[in-house]
């Protein structure tokens, strides 16, 4: 393969040439790989491994661009006039698409049937921008990720470890060190029932 577009030219029988797999292991590597094609802007913009650019920025630029066309056509100027991008970022960024081997395996991943979700328009200021959110333990209604995604979509940002810019611990069942280190650091401890309460009024 000569770059990560290529693997969605894969078919069952060139992975079953490969060492290892079988008709059914062969089958679900093959869906798996498909299934991919179709994702949020702010999971693709933190796949492509922009130097600077981890999943917090890459949400931050999806909620300000919204496309992954206007990402691409934004100045090293546009990107810094966002909050919390400083110019090592807007430089990466502008840098990384101005490249053209870069700009062909966009290409190339659109043409492989690539479909990246764009971000709807929001009027007004997110409702949980600026705050941070920790989880810990096992929550009755969400899965980690799901609660952690939908902090995001609400502007918000989901933290894995417990700081002085941690707003808020979400405790479920089993909770771990961070609950300890909340209340260490008078952080608001939030139940599941209140964070679902929180949420639900956005």
């Amino acid at each position: 393969m000569s770059d990560i577009a290529d693997l969605y030219k894969l078919s069952v029988d060139d992975i079953l040439r490969l060492e290892g797999f079988a008709q059914k292991s062969a089958t679900q590597l093959h869906d798996a790989i498909q299934a991919t094609k179709e994702t949020r802007l702010d999971r693709f913009l933190y796949a492509l491994g922009i130097r600077h650019v981890g999943q917090h920025i890459a949400q931050v630029l999806a909620r300000s661009f919204r496309s992954l066309d206007a990402l691409k056509r934004a100045t090293r100027e546009e990107v810094q006039k966002i909050r919390e991008v400083g110019p090592e970022i807007a430089a990466s960024v502008e840098e990384f698409f101005a490249e053209e081997q870069n700009r062909k395996v966009l290409r190339r991943l659109l043409d492989a049937g690539m479909e990246i979700e764009q971000v709807a328009e929001r009027k007004g200021k997110l409702p949980l921008e600026g705050k941070t959110f920790v989880f810990t333990g096992s929550l009755e209604k969400y899965t980690r990720s799901e609660a952690e995604r939908m902090v995001e979509s609400l502007g918000g940002r989901a933290a894995s470890s417990v700081s002085s810019n941690t707003d808020f611990v979400v405790a479920g069942e089993g909770p771990g060190s961070k609950l300890e280190e909340a209340k260490e650091q008078g952080v608001k401890i939030m139940e599941e029932k209140d964070f679902e309460k929180l949420v639900s009024q956005q």
